[in-house]
């Protein structure tokens, strides 16, 4: 969760578009692209538009959301497509909303506010509103953790869809779901596909199931309360 502000690359973002303080962003219009290792800051107000991740698959990069607020009329608001892994650290009050639609960008599927094909890690404590009128709330296709951070997810299908496994440790989740609360489930590898809660809260409201896994659900601690199937 740590990280230096004074050498971090800042993004503001300011309604349209944004302004970056150094490399490794590339900006057109009001699409973001982060394209190389790093932390990077971002803080403002993002009306219609993406940030995005495509960086090398060896990249490990620090996203630091400060009081961010992002919304995508057509797209996910927050897209990982390439990197090794990315850490999304939560500072103050910070939203991503997608505004009832999803279009193609490029040849992957997006279906989420949040949508990373690679590992996403969430720390950092402030927090988060996700809102996804049409889709998923946040889709990884590779591991998800939350290790701090408060959540609050709506979603019209599953507030929160993994591949390979969602791991919860020291983190607060408030979820409503057209479909799954929580989703894992991976249909190459049957040892893949788990839920694991270390520790925190959770509170989910969903019209299917609370929690689904694929594999196993491990519930080490923590307090878990749900209302399911409506």
């Amino acid at each position: 969760t740590e990280y230096d502000p004074d050498t971090a690359v800042k993004i503001e973002l300011n309604g349209s578009s944004a302004q970056a303080s150094g490399g490794g962003v590339r900006i057109s219009g009001s699409t973001i692209t982060v394209a190389e290792e790093g932390v990077y800051l971002i803080s403002g107000t993002l009306e219609d538009g993406m940030l995005m991740v495509d960086a090398p698959d060896t990249a490990k990069l620090q996203l630091v959301f400060e009081r961010a607020d992002i919304t995508s009329s057509a797209s996910a608001p927050l897209y990982i497509k390439e990197a090794d892994k990315v850490f999304v650290t939560l500072v103050g009050e910070n939203s991503l909303s997608n505004g009832g639609g999803f279009a193609n960008v490029d040849e992957n599927n997006i279906d989420g506010a949040v949508f990373s094909k690679q590992d996403l890690t969430f720390n950092g404590a402030g927090s988060l509103t996700v809102t996804s009128p049409a889709g998923h709330g946040i889709v990884c296709k590779d591991n998800l953790v939350f290790t701090g951070g408060s959540f609050d997810i709506a979603a019209a299908s599953h507030a929160i869809d993994a591949n390979d496994s969602v791991r919860i440790k020291d983190a607060s989740i408030t979820a409503q779901a057209g479909k799954d609360g929580i989703h894992a489930e991976n249909s190459d590898d049957s040892e893949k596909g788990f839920v694991y809660i270390a520790s925190g809260s959770l509170q989910i409201e969903s019209e299917g199931d609370g929690i689904s896994a694929g594999a196993y659900l491990y519930a080490a601690d923590g307090t878990v309360k749900i209302l399911a199937g409506g």
